[in-house]
């Protein structure tokens, strides 16, 4: 994150003379670089939000960029600049509208006058990703892919079929690792070198539906993204004028093995962390090397978007405002998805206690009703149980109604048997529903 000695009181109070004259808090963020500036203008006059028009205008200005262009071996090896950013908003709030704005609002050129774009191929199964880089043969493969998917559930669906690989085989697409698997048949090997493709990847999601990356953190996936939302509070009433796209030209980097140049001050905040990790300090998260490398992967993009080949101490530092909006956007999610698993947890106990009284009140007496809620109480007590234990779980002089009590709640599903093996008996538990 960037500390207060990134930032100058003239520029501070600079940004808050802008932020003031524009009406919104954020502006000074955009008027301290044309190229920002340019996107929140071209956002605001296409009314979508701006952060999610920049995410896709940094993905463009990545994955035009070769793959042999790679981040130096600061931690390990080199790493791919294959950038991941996810927009976050509801159902009608302009995810897929600010992704189009990203596209139009900035084109860069080549030397030939011809526009630079990445293939943008539909996602599918993580042999299938390989395969866009490897090709068969009837496809031509493709060393660069930008790839939008316009609702997580798309990607949740994919990456949650039984032997699945798409989750694990994105997780190496970020870092340019070796993609698919070698086979004895060159017709069915998808196996990709490294460094070989560049991969960008754009997903927008709703905030409850954002458990497809939370689940993953463990795995540093929601870390790999960088976070935006799709909304506008400062958004003007009125619309502003038309923006007209603007030219940025590419640097040229050849087409040998190229390692950006990255200041010495990143290099250091890098390796300081690294070194709190290698030795275990107790206050240093592991998985905030994700966020590191996802900061300069932004401060790459930044340089781009300035025509620039190498990042200096201002991308880094403009990166580091981008994740501190990203880890507010993703915290954001991170409420939604907890605020929808308690809220399912209590449907799901009011619903399995109306359940029970339900089956209870079916038991014709006083005693059978007495019954089933000893044999209730058990197995909430101990989960699951055999027959023996349950009738003693009954007072003496029920047990008579035991049998036709247990019956029923096997008849109406409310109980399920679990079968023995080995001499075990056979026991029961209350079935989930």
């Amino acid at each position: 994150m960037p500390s207060p000695d990134d930032r100058t009181d003239e520029l501070i109070e600079l940004e808050a003379q802008y932020a003031a004259a524009e009406g919104d808090p954020t502006y000074g963020f955009w008027a301290q670089r044309d190229s920002l500036e340019h996107v929140y203008r071209f956002a605001r006059s296409r009314r979508v939000a701006r952060f999610a028009a920049l995410a896709c205008v940094l993905r463009r200005a990545v994955s035009a960029v070769p793959p042999n262009v790679v981040i130096p071996p600061i931690i390990g090896g080199c790493v791919s600049l294959n950038l991941f950013t996810t927009t976050l908003g509801r159902s009608g709030q302009g995810k897929d509208a600010a992704d189009n704005a990203g596209f139009a609002a900035v084109e860069f050129p080549s030397p030939a006058g011809v526009p630079m774009e990445a293939p943008r191929p539909q996602i599918g199964t993580g042999e299938g990703l390989a395969r866009l880089f490897k090709g068969s043969k009837n496809q031509e493969p493709l060393t660069a892919a930008h790839l939008v998917v316009p609702e997580i559930g798309t990607l949740a669906a994919i990456a949650g079929r039984q032997g699945a690989t798409l989750a694990t085989e994105l997780l190496k697409g970020y870092m340019g690792q070796a993609l698919g698997f070698q086979n004895a048949s060159s017709d069915t090997t998808t196996a990709v070198a490294a460094h070989s493709y560049r991969l960008c990847l754009g997903v927008n999601s709703q905030p409850e539906n954002s458990a497809f990356f939370l689940d993953r953190a463990t795995d540093g996936f929601p870390q790999r993204f960088l976070w935006a939302s799709a909304t506008d509070p400062y958004a003007p009433m009125d619309r502003p004028n038309p923006v007209e796209p603007i030219e940025i030209l590419l640097p040229t980097f050849g087409s040998s093995h190229y390692e950006i140049t990255v200041p010495k001050r990143v290099w250091a905040d890098m390796d300081a962390h690294r070194t709190r990790v290698l030795t275990e300090d107790p206050d240093t998260d592991p998985l905030d090397g994700h966020l590191m490398l996802t900061r300069l992967k932004v401060a790459f993009a930044l340089a781009i978007l300035e025509a620039r080949s190498e990042v200096d101490l201002d991308d880094w530092r403009v990166a580091g405002e981008l994740i501190d909006m990203s880890t507010a956007t993703r915290s954001r999610a991170q409420a939604a998805v907890a605020a929808q698993r308690k809220n399912a947890n209590r449907s799901k106990a009011h619903d399995q206690a109306e359940r029970e009284a339900i089956v209870i009140g079916r038991l014709t007496e006083d005693r059978q009703a007495r019954v089933g809620k000893a044999i209730v109480g058990k197995l909430r007590r101990v989960k699951r149980s055999n027959r023996s234990d349950l009738r003693r779980a009954c007072a003496a002089e029920l047990r008579t109604e035991f049998d036709s009590v247990l019956e029923t709640f096997i008849d109406t599903g409310f109980l399920t048997l679990i079968e023995g093996g080995e001499g075990r008996a056979d026991e029961y538990e209350i079935t989930e529903q």
